[in-house]
């Protein structure tokens, strides 16, 4: 596909704006008044959303809206349009990126998951049920859910390793470019686990507690 260099840029940019509006603060801001980025745990995402307003509904709808806003343009993009990934590698990844830094916020925001979910679902069904049954796992050992996250994520480029057989078949990834899904599946990992940082010591510092108690 043929493209010039400055029209892939306003490309990116357009992904990375997309990724960057902030659903939790603009459903919190109409609901109660308040800025989610200082409120409960100050992260931009459904989680703290939900445990600051109390209502499961909206929260819903603003998981379900941060998982559309990865689903929609990696679908319309990849899957219909037909863009090759190579192509899209920036765009989707910047999707993440805007979520998490997002320009509206001053570069606060989310952890990503769920507009990283919402591109795996469209780029790759397999993998984001090996995403989900991780989390599942790693979820059930010690009933965190930042655990849950982590594990599953720091696990899931090596998981599309062992999955790579049912992600050439059944989600139709070409064999021969099968280490660019892998790269990319890392990527957007690393800028889920960025966000992470602080949740990994808090965890680490409570089970130092624990084996101390």
């Amino acid at each position: 596909m043929d493209y010039t260099s400055l029209e892939y840029i306003l490309f990116c940019i357009l992904f990375y704006v997309i990724g960057s509006i902030p659903t939790s603060y603009l459903f919190l801001k109409w609901k109660t008044g308040k800025n989610i980025t200082k409120e409960g745990s100050g992260n931009a995402g459904a989680l703290n959303y939900y445990e600051v307003s109390g209502s499961k509904f909206t929260g819903a709808m603003v998981l379900v809206i941060d998982l559309l806003k990865g689903f929609i343009p990696a679908f319309l993009f990849f899957r219909i349009a037909g863009f090759s990934l190579q192509y899209m590698f920036v765009p989707l990844s910047l999707l993440v990126l805007g979520h998490n830094f997002s320009v509206w916020l001053k570069f606060r925001g989310g952890r990503g998951l769920a507009t990283a979910a919402g591109i795996t679902l469209a780029v790759s069904p397999v993998l984001l049920i090996g995403w989900c049954v991780l989390f599942m796992a790693s979820f059930g050992i010690y009933r965190k859910v930042h655990f849950g996250n982590i594990v599953a994520t720091v696990l899931l480029p090596v998981s599309a390793m062992f999955l790579k057989p049912f992600l050439v078949k059944i989600d139709n990834l070409p064999l021969f470019n099968f280490d660019l899904y892998f790269s990319f599946t890392a990527v957007i990992c690393l800028i889920i686990l960025l966000k992470h940082v602080n949740p990994l010591i808090d965890l680490i510092q409570g089970l130092k507690k624990r084996a101390s108690g």
